[in-house]
């Protein structure tokens, strides 16, 4: 702390008797008039008696000294150590091959057909327009036609049937088909056959004509 000036120090007692020696003042010991100007010095001020708790708050600012500069920097820490990082797991290993699987039945096999652009109906006798020769097998049979009726005197009743190996009539179609019109007959069956399927045909009442007539074999893949 620097050294008070006596200026400073009178003005400290002053203010020390105004605010703390009113019942000193009050016995009429001494008072601010009894006090002569330049008489009370810091030698009469005993040492660490004047705290700051009793000086103005401007002369304590006074007291202050001039900030410092500031200090270096200080060094840098040393950096932490990194974690560390988790393992990858480790790939399973390959399973084996499984067994290959049985083979596949063959995809759709091209159908056997016979077909006839015209062909005219005797009366009251079955004739065979269409026939196939088929290895023995299950078979989709699929027949179509259509009639004319050339029996002037009204209608005419047509008959076609599949016939497999000439014992067994597997579907047959029937129709009356009027004087000079024309009309469609179709057959379906699926049938074992063991070589041979026919279309057989008749027109019970008078001539007529068939056209565009078709018989088809498709194989059925067991």
């Amino acid at each position: 702390m620097r050294e008070l000036r006596p200026g400073t120090v009178i003005a400290v007692i002053a203010l020390f008797i105004a605010i703390g020696g009113t019942a000193t003042a009050a016995s009429g010991l001494i008072n601010g008039s009894k006090i002569k100007p330049g008489t009370v010095t810091a030698r009469q001020i005993k040492n660490q008696t004047i705290t700051t708790s009793k000086l103005a708050p401007a002369t304590v600012a006074s007291l202050r000294g001039a900030r410092g500069p500031v200090g270096a920097t200080g060094p840098a820490g040393e950096n932490g150590q990194p974690g560390t990082p988790g393992q990858p797991g480790q790939p399973g290993a390959v399973g084996a091959t499984g067994a290959t699987g049985a083979t596949g039945a063959d995809g759709v096999v091209e159908p056997y057909m016979d077909q006839v652009l015209n062909f005219n109906l005797p009366t009251e006798d079955f004739t065979i327009p269409l026939s196939i020769d088929l290895p023995p097998g299950q078979y989709l049979l699929t027949a179509k036609t259509n009639v004319v009726n050339q029996y002037a005197s009204g209608d005419n009743m047509i008959e076609c049937t599949i016939w497999t190996d000439e014992v067994d009539g597997v579907d047959r179609a029937t129709s009356d088909v009027p004087y000079n019109r024309i009309f469609n007959l179709s057959a379906m069956a699926v049938a074992d056959v063991q070589g041979l399927v026919e279309l057989r045909c008749v027109a019970w009442n008078g001539p007529a004509q068939l056209f565009d007539t078709k018989l088809i074999a498709q194989p059925i893949q067991g």
